[in-house]
This record gives structure tokens, sequence and C-alpha cells, in this order.
């Protein structure tokens, strides 16, 4: 079958999963641009058209991207004021995994990936500035929480960090063909997490 020239409509998001599914088996130092372009049936050459800049700014935008989508997730659930401390962590959590449960090789890329952001330090930073910035979003929870008097007193740094451990690796693990489905994995976890740092009455 003769490969789609560059001018022929393809979905840029389309283009980022196919990265992250072939990223998550080969590695990223593994990966070729023919590689990513044979999964979406474009030439190499029609790659560079979509991203001139190559394999780095692919890898940038999968993972800039993949996080983008979960901090949406859940910053809506952190930022809405009718939801209790207990209710908006369970409903983040369970956000949380979802949305790498859905987009397993992104989640993948987003743990094994990041180091590869060497090429170009200030997008290095600005990544990792999201990523603290959605670190924070946990922390404002707990805070919450434990402000509140419905969260046992925790050094929220370590426990949220522990928390966003458990997240994260989902996306490795994960396999929707599993014994659980994503749904009851991320109640699980979101039950875990949650009981550990409630307060029982």
């Amino acid at each position: 079958m003769a490969r789609k020239p560059a001018d022929q409509a393809v979905n840029r998001h389309d283009i980022l999963i196919a990265a992250a599914n072939v990223f998550r088996r080969k590695g990223y130092h593994g990966t070729k641009m023919a590689d990513i372009a044979a999964e979406v049936d474009l030439t190499a050459g029609s790659l560079y058209h979509h991203f001139p800049d190559g394999k780095q700014q692919i890898l940038r935008e999968v993972l800039t991207d993949g996080l983008a989508m979960v901090t949406a997730e859940v910053q809506a659930i952190v930022e809405d004021n009718t939801l209790t401390p207990d209710e908006k962590f369970r409903k983040a959590v369970y956000a949380h995994i979802m949305a790498l449960a859905q987009n397993v090789s992104v989640a993948a890329a987003l743990v094994f990936e990041t180091r590869n952001l060497l090429e170009d330090q200030s997008a290095r930073d600005s990544y990792l500035q999201r990523r603290d910035s959605f670190e924070q979003l946990y922390r404002q929870v707990i805070h919450e929480g434990i402000e509140a008097g419905v969260f046992r007193h925790v050094d929220v740094p370590i426990f949220t960090k522990a928390l966003l451990g458990s997240n994260n690796w989902v996306g490795v693990w994960f396999r929707p063909t599993g014994r659980l489905s994503g749904e009851e994995v991320a109640m699980e976890i979101a039950d875990v997490f949650l009981n550990a740092v409630l307060i029982k009455t």
C-alpha cells in the first residue's frame, strides 16, 4: 500500500498516539522517524512536514499533551468548591488513573521518557514545571483535608509522591484485557489511598 503524502489530511493527535505506541515498544532511542511514520501510514519525509524538529519535538508533544490531559481532569475536580476534601481526593485519583488507563502508551511515556527531553533544556524545564504544578494539585487537596479535620496529619510531600508513583505506574502494568477494568483499578487505588489518609470515625 502506498504511503500517504504530506498534504493529505492527518490527525496530529493520532500521530502522537502512534509515536507513544512505538516509544513503548522500542524505547525513545530505539525509535526512528520511519517507525512512527509507518504506524500512521506516512512517509518519514511527510512526518517532518508535521514535526519539523523531528523525534525530539514529537516526544515533547507526547509528554506535554499527556500531562495536560491528566492535569485538566484533576484540576477541574480540585477547583470544584461543591466537593468536600475526601470527595475531591477520591474523584481526582479516579480521574487520574482512568486517563492513564485509557491512554497506556502515553502514560508509559510519562514514566519512562521524560529523561530523554535533553536536547532542549528550556523545554525540559517547562515540562518539569508543569509536572510540579500537577503535583501541587494533590498537595492542595491533602492540605485541605488536614485543615478540615477530615485527613490525618501526614508528611504531605512524601504522601503525594507515593500516591503519584502508584498512579503513574498504572500506565505501565495495566492491560485493558486484564483481570480488572480501568474503572475497577481506579476505584481500588482511590479507596486504598483515601483510607490511608482518612480519619476514621
